[in-house]
């Protein structure tokens, strides 16, 4: 995960980083069951697709902040 700019994506790294730890933990101890391995890969992949998700919808918006200048322009000539 790439530089943090928001409180949403520091505690999803976060989270991300506690759930990555638990699963080397789970997958190192003989006695975790597969279902437990299983929910905990599920929900590391719940939390990628978050943070991804988030980036691209800001990216988005990001790349459209100076496209709404031309229309305040307009607005105020009006």
């Amino acid at each position: 995960m790439s530089y943090l700019s928001s409180e949403y994506e520091f505690i999803v790294s976060k989270t991300w980083i506690e759930k990555t730890q638990k699963l080397q933990k789970l997958q190192n101890n003989n006695d975790s069951s597969k279902a437990e391995i299983d929910f905990v890969k599920m929900e590391i992949e719940a939390l990628e697709s978050m943070y991804d998700n988030y980036n691209n919808s800001q990216s988005y918006f990001r790349r459209a902040q100076g496209g709404r200048n031309g229309l305040r322009e307009v607005h105020d000539k009006t």
